[in-house]
Formats: structure tokens, C-alpha cells, sequence
């Protein structure tokens, strides 16, 4: 799919209330500094472990609602790595240009990404700049169905014909910089980019629910015309 005219969209920092309208951001809420556990604990925790550890409960949900797929498949849990390399971005008047060219959406299920690690590819590279560009659009309504198509020509796609709506609002697409060690939890059905990652490897355990069933799991959509303006990240080889 392609808008009339390019959108250019500027990456912003990743914070929990900017991200909402889109899933959770995963941040630990202690500061560096803090080696030793608070008393009383923050809101929001438990002490454990004999009281040298801090829970925080529900931080993020992990949700299926594959019962309301079309098959009615059941799915199970998933735990996956996810080994992401830096991503080329082309140079345009002086600024660093992500092209977005796919975005997917999974319909039943939220998806976790958490960072395990970073590597840099060589020692003038510190992992400090070695981040993630999480890029998230919200969902347009569920179009009709038009009339058959010619043999000719593509054919409508009807997995974007769903209770999850329509295809990605490209006018209103959004992309945060994440800095290391933050993660993300897209919310179900909400259409994002395959992990960006600049600078450097991060490493990502991947949680959600499969069922292995094609488009119940995962809807993807070509985009043409969209670019993210990578501020503040280290340059990728071209």
C-alpha cells in the first residue's frame, strides 16, 4: 500500500505514556543507582526473596483471544530469541533515513519483545548507541469487500477484512526510539515494523501465542513512501 505523497515521520523517545495508544513499554521504574533494595519497597512491588529482591507484578499483559479466529484454533504460548542486526538507512540531506517497507500485525495475540543484549560491530561503536526504532501505526476501519478482481490483477486481500479492522493508518504512523535495555509489548492487533535495530545486534526473547495457522498469527502489508528520520542514532553502514 502507498500514500499519494511520502510521509516522513521523526523518531521521538519511547516513554510509556506516548506509547499507549499502542501496547506497554517494559522499563525497569529503579534508578541506576539503586543497589540495594528500598525501604519501604515502591509502589507497585513486593519485596522477595528473603528481602534482597523487589517483584513488580503484571507488568505487561500476555494475551490470546485466538478463540475468536476464524478457525477457532487453539494456540499455545511461545518463547522465541530473536537475534536483530543493524538495519541499512540511506542518507538525505544530511539525515539518516529508515525506509519502512512491511508492516504486520498478529490479530489474536499480544507480542513482548525483551532486550537480552547488545553488541556493537566494532570497538569505536559503544552499545549505548546500538538502540531499537519501534515503529507502530494505529489500525484503519475494515473496509468492504469490493467486487472480484480480474485475473489480471491482484486480488483484494481478506485477512485485512477482520474484527481487528482494516489495514495501517499510514497518515498517523509513529516511530520511538528505545534505549537499550527497554522493551516493548505490542497490543493485540496493532501493526508495527520488524524490529529496527541501528548501530549494532540486540538480542530479544520474543513472547506471545501461536497456533500455526498462517495468517491467524501474523498479517503482513507492503508499504511504499514511508520514511523515518533516525535522529541521534549511530549510523549504519549504507
Amino acid at each position: 500500500m502507498a500514500p499519494s505523497s511520502t510521509i516522513t515521520v521523526d523518531t521521538v523517545p519511547l516513554t510509556p505514556s506516548a506509547f499507549a495508544p499502542f501496547g506497554t513499554v517494559l522499563i525497569s521504574p529503579l534508578s541506576s543507582a539503586t543497589t540495594t533494595p528500598p525501604t519501604p519497597p515502591p509502589r507497585g512491588s513486593i519485596s522477595a526473596n528473603q528481602g534482597t529482591a523487589l517483584k513488580f507484578p503484571d507488568i505487561a499483559p500476555v494475551t490470546s483471544i485466538y478463540h475468536t479466529s476464524p478457525s477457532g484454533a487453539l494456540a499455545k504460548p511461545s518463547m522465541s530469541l530473536f537475534s536483530c542486526f543493524a538495519r541499512a538507512l540511506r542518507t538525505s540531506n544530511g539525515r539518516q533515513i529508515f525506509d519502512v517497507k512491511v508492516l504486520e500485525r498478529h490479530p489474536f495475540t499480544t507480542q513482548t519483545f525483551i532486550p537480552l543484549a547488545t553488541s556493537s560491530p566494532s570497538s569505536s561503536v559503544t552499545t549505548s548507541t546500538t538502540k531499537s526504532i519501534i515503529i507502530v501505526a494505529p489500525t484503519l476501519p475494515t473496509p468492504p469487500p469490493p467486487p472480484p478482481s480480474p485475473p489480471n490483477l491482484t486480488p483484494y486481500s481478506p485477512q485485512l477484512q477482520s474484527k481487528q479492522g482494516g489495514p495501517p493508518d499510514l497518515k498517523n504512523l509513529k516511530a520511538f526510539m528505545a534505549e537499550p535495555g527497554m522493551g516493548v509489548t505490542y497490543g493485540v492487533g496493532t501493526w508495527h515494523a520488524p524490529m529496527v535495530v541501528v548501530g549494532g545486534r540486540v538480542d530479544f526473547v520474543v513472547v506471545q501465542h501461536v497456533s500455526g495457522r498462517g495468517d491467524e498469527d501474523c498479517q503482513e502489508v507492503d508499504v511504499q513512501g514511508v520514511e523515518v528520520v533516525v535522529e541521534g542514532a549511530e549510523r549504519a553502514k549504507l
